[in-house]
């Protein structure tokens, strides 16, 4: 029986997830259909709940993480703690919710080998920046973050989930000078919501940048933010990393039921995941 599985959001024509989920199953030898489809906010429980029994799993993007999250009818650790779902699976008691992204942005990071991290800019203040979070403090839990973000709220909430996880955490409301004293910068917000900020520090020959740059945003890639890191030498890290390793979680989820189990072959299957995606 060919299983069905697809990534909803909205907007989604851009997703690379079809691309790159569908050439691991062909690794793996799964007759497994990925899609992609547009469901907008307030959306997600009526496209769940008219679903056929061939359908498997979904994974989820903007703006459905926090609105899977309430769906779910059981959460693993990582989205207890962010209040974030971006993978569904069915399960013989309901639709169990995920988040990886806390395991994408790890091994994006880690993968990078920037070096030791003591300082940190996350900027944005939505589901994703919750998940840099999450990750930031597995990666360096004696780390200073500090929060770039136009939402007062999100942003105060943000910080005090920060302090939670035993960070120490701030708002900050200059970003070219914040980012000129951090180990890494982590930009969370959709592709094109930075070129605004790029233009700007583009024509200032004073901004450079100290550390690293994971930029989410991977629709065009490197994105005009990331650009200026580059032009300064420093270091880049593609959203498209990111969301390969979020999507070998979610393949083990699809296939074991837990992200911590690794794929038959994974090596392989990683292989051919990168390739799709170049």
């Amino acid at each position: 029986m060919t299983r069905k599985l697809a990534v909803l959001g909205s907007p989604i024509a851009h997703s690379k997830s079809p691309m790159i989920h569908s050439a691991a199953y062909g690794v793996l030898g799964l007759d497994w259909d990925y899609d992609k489809i547009e469901v907008r906010k307030g959306g997600l429980r009526p496209f769940v709940e008219a679903l056929e029994p061939t359908w498997l799993g979904l994974s989820l993007t903007m703006p459905l993480k926090e609105e899977a999250a309430k769906f779910a009818d059981s959460l693993d650790h990582n989205a207890k703690v962010t209040g974030a779902v971006n993978t569904l699976v069915r399960t013989e008691t309901g639709w169990a919710g995920f988040n990886t992204d806390v395991f994408g942005i790890v091994q994006a990071v880690s993968l990078a080998n920037i070096g030791p991290l003591e300082s940190v800019l996350v900027i944005g203040s939505g589901a994703t920046a919750t998940s840099a979070i999450a990750a930031i403090a597995l990666l360096a839990p004696s780390v200073t973050v500090r929060v770039f973000a136009r939402n007062a709220v999100t942003r105060k909430e943000l910080i005090t989930f920060a302090t939670q996880l035993g960070l120490t955490a701030k708002k900050t409301g200059n970003l070219p000078r914040t980012a000129k004293r951090v180990d890494l910068t982590i930009a969370t917000l959709p592709g094109s919501a930075l070129n605004d900020w790029a233009a700007r520090l583009g024509k200032k020959a004073s901004f450079q940048p100290r550390g690293a740059l994971l930029d989410v945003a991977y629709q065009p890639w490197p994105s005009q933010f990331a650009a200026l890191w580059s032009a300064q030498g420093r270091p880049i890290i593609s959203g498209l990393q990111m969301l390969l390793w979020q999507a070998v979680a979610q393949i083990r989820i699809f296939t074991s039921g837990d992200p911590g189990v690794p794929l038959p072959n994974e090596v392989a299957v990683v292989e051919s995941m990168r390739h799709a995606l170049d």
